[in-house]
Order: structure tokens, then sequence, then C-alpha cells
């Protein structure tokens, strides 16, 4: 059993792949939280993440966060780069046929994930069989088969392994998405008002989900059945003991099918056009604790988390620096959200906060702190690809020309997946671009007489 859960530990071949110098990506591991204040990581990170260029036509992107494991995840995402990266997007000269080649990885990880757990499923049922034909109640089997019972407990563990999964993947210009459970996927273009609007690509499938929720209480299963017990996403990669083995699973058990269920979510090709300024990839647990510190719909954390990237595009001088700026500031704010609750005595619906992993690709949003490198007599912006542990690497943009300023950094969103998901199109988010840098270099230039003359500047 422990080679299941530290399997293929090593280096991923993905690793040998180009970066993509056009992404940032910030991350934080999980903590719980104790009412003095105190925090402590629960257990090693179950994020994954993948951020390469395996030609000039084609990038992919990709989050995957685990349950109650790693392997599942990790896995995961080797098999589906391998699935997409390796050739096969070259017969592919159809959104259809993109969009079916995606849906085919994730097809080849979960029949990957089902064969390579069988001797763990034989055994587990050789246990059960074991058990019942002795014809000892509960108490004496606990009694006599301490053992027995804690190897049933490591297997019925190990086999509710699963992951969320999003990815994004880039090529000849058109964007394709493939999600399935919490992981969640962002597109932030500008309208003609030079509004920042934001679409939710993915769909979350979780208890919050009205959709969801319909499915499973058409299964026989009620709220009450989920009261205090982890299930985490209602689809999912792996995680047998939710599928196959559900009757085995306390609270899932009276349902009258498998109560997760294994159906991804395909989306593309949409045209990036100059438009779309970036994409951002969140993980299941930043899309977790960004519902904690703002209740309600989605979509009031998805402005929130944008209307934060916009405000550090501004402040940062690498995309790294933005997307971990952005992910210290939500870690803040759900640990405050916790004292708070605490301090004021309410009620108390969390006390930890799961891996948060946040990626951003940027496509032409300004950066105007950005690094200038003059080598050979011109200027180029530099973007770093960093991640919280990892050291940062700056390459010049190969794509589109980044905007000098955006003045309107109000937000507006919507989601491309659920048409039913209403949201007011007027709503508006209080501006926090600061313009003292841009005051200061006017008088500078104008102390030098250096201010255009065709230019009103007063």
């Amino acid at each position: 059993m422990e080679s299941m859960q530290n399997n293929n530990r090593t280096k991923s071949w993905t690793d040998d792949l180009k970066v993509c110098n056009q992404t940032g990506v910030g991350e934080a591991i999980n903590q719980i939280y104790k009412d003095d204040g105190r925090r402590c990581e629960g257990y090693e990170s179950r994020d994954k993440k993948c951020l390469c260029i395996s030609d000039n036509n084609t990038s992919l992107y990709a989050i995957l966060s685990g349950h109650n494991g790693v392997t599942v995840a990790e896995n995961a995402l080797q098999e589906m780069a391998a699935e997409l990266l390796l050739g096969q997007l070259n017969v592919c000269n159809t959104d259809e046929a993109v969009k079916e080649l995606i849906r085919q990885s994730f097809m080849s990880v979960e029949k990957g994930y089902f064969d390579s757990i069988n001797p763990h499923v034989a055994t587990k049922t050789a246990i059960q069989l074991h058990l019942s034909a002795d014809g000892m109640n509960q108490y004496e089997i606990s009694q006599q088969f301490e053992n027995v019972l804690q190897k049933l407990d490591s297997l019925n563990n190990a086999l509710s392994v699963g992951s969320s999964a999003v990815l994004a993947l880039i090529h000849r210009s058109h964007l394709y998405l493939g999600n399935i459970g919490n992981c969640r996927a962002l597109l932030c273009k500008t309208d003609e008002h030079d509004t920042l609007t934001v679409t939710q690509l993915s769909v979350d499938h979780n208890l919050l989900n009205a959709e969801e929720a319909a499915r499973l209480f058409r299964l026989g299963l009620m709220a009450q059945n989920f009261e205090g017990v982890p299930l985490y996403s209602t689809r999912c990669i792996g995680n047998y003991l939710g599928k196959a083995g559900y009757k085995d699973c306390n609270f899932l058990s009276s349902a009258t099918a498998e109560p997760v269920i294994f159906e991804p979510e395909i989306v593309g090709g949409i045209q990036i056009t100059p438009a779309c300024r970036f994409l951002v990839l969140m993980s299941s647990g930043l899309c977790r604790a960004l519902h904690e510190i703002f209740p309600g719909d989605a979509s009031t954390g998805n402005r929130e988390l944008v209307r934060m990237i916009s405000e550090e595009f501004q402040n940062q001088s690498t995309l790294g620096g933005v997307a971990q700026s952005v992910v210290h500031r939500i870690v803040q704010a759900h640990h405050d959200t916790y004292m708070q609750l605490v301090e004021e005595h309410r009620s108390v619906t969390f006390n930890s906060r799961d891996d948060v992993t946040l990626l951003i690709r940027n496509f032409n949003y300004a950066l105007p702190k950005a690094f200038v490198n003059r080598k050979n007599g011109g200027n180029r912006s530099l973007n770093s690809t960093t991640s919280f542990s990892s050291t940062s690497s700056d390459a010049t943009p190969t794509e589109g020309n980044y905007s000098t300023i955006h003045t309107n950094v109000s937000v507006t969103s919507s989601n491309i997946t659920q048409p039913g998901n209403h949201y007011d199109p007027n709503r508006r988010i209080r501006s926090h671009v600061d313009f003292s840098d841009f005051y200061q270099r006017v008088e500078e230039a104008r102390k030098h007489g250096a201010l255009p003359s065709n230019i009103e500047f007063d």
C-alpha cells in the first residue's frame, strides 16, 4: 500500500518541456487553524501543475488538486500531458477533433486508474469475504481481527484518493478547456468600454451546483447525508470508494447508483483575440477559500479574485510576483475571516485551508513595472515564471503586444457553461489604480522640458 501512495514521486517527463514564459504561478501549502491564531501544515501538498510549450502552436496549462492523497493527481497530470503533447494534435483540424482528443485524454487517465487499483480491490474483497464468512458480529470482529481491520481501513483510504482537474490547451490561437471536479478556469477580457470582464469557463462539480445536488437527490441522497463528511466533489478522476465501491462508504451507501461520476466538461475552441487579457486557473483549495471569504454565488469570489489580480499587475514587476502576491492576500484574508468568526463567537464553518495554487497566463494585459532589458539597444518586457518554492527565470514574451495602461478595472462576470446563472452586468467594483508614479514622472519631464507639446497634461 505504501508503494501505491508514493508511486512515481520522481521527476516527471513534463519537467523537461519548455516552460511558458507568459505565465505566473502562486502557491501556498495547506494549513490547520488554531483558536489562538497559530497555524500549522496539515499534510504534504496535493496540488500538481503544468505550464509548458510543446511547439510554436501548442501550449498546455493544468492544475490538478488531489483528494485524500496526491497519487491520482500526480499520475493523471503526466498521462494527460502524454495524451496531448506527443504529436496527437497534428491530425486535429477542427475544434471538435481537438475537444474529442481532450475528452479521450481524460478517459484514458480514468481507465488507467481503475486498471492500477485492481490488486487493491481484490485484496479488499477477499478480506470482506473472510470476515463475513465467520458469522461474527461487528464487536467480535473488532476484538479478534484488529490488524485485519486496520489493513481494510488502509485499503479504503487508498481507494478514496481522487483528483479534480482543470486543463487549458492553446492550439493554433484557440483556447480549449476541460475540467472535472472543483478546479476552476476564468477568461478575462475587456469589452468595448475597456471594462475588464470575467467569464467562468469551467463548471463546479460540488454540492453548491444545483444540477449536481439534484442528481444526487434523484439517487436518494439528502443534504443530511453530507453533513460533516468530506465529499470533495461530485465528479472526479479516481475515488473508487465514491464510484464502484460506494456501498462500502457510510454516507453514500443508500444511493441507488454511483453518486460520484466521471464526466468531464469540455469547451472550445475560443479564439484568442486582442480583447483577451489573461487566463486564470485555480486549484480546488483556492475556490474553496474564496467561497469561505465571500459566501454566496461563485461569481462574487471570481470578481474579487480578478480585481486583486488587476491590482497586482499594477504593483508587481513579474507575472510570478502577481500570482504569488494574490495568493498571499487570499491566504491572509482566509485566516482573518476565521479569526473574526472565533473572536465574535459566531458559527465557525471551517478551521483549515486546503492547498492553494493560482496560475495566470497573460495574453496582453499591462505589466507597467516589468523589468526592462536594454541589451543590444532594445527594450523588452521580461516576465518571470515562478512558483512558491522555485527560482524565477526571465524570458521575452513571444505573442501579442502589451498595452501601456488600463484605466478601467471595474469587473463584471458571467458563466459560459451555466446559462441559468444570472448576474448583474452593471455591478462595478471600485477602481484601485494608483497614478502617483505617473504624476511624478510628468513633473520630472516638465522640469527637464521633455513633455510632448501636443498633449495637455494639466
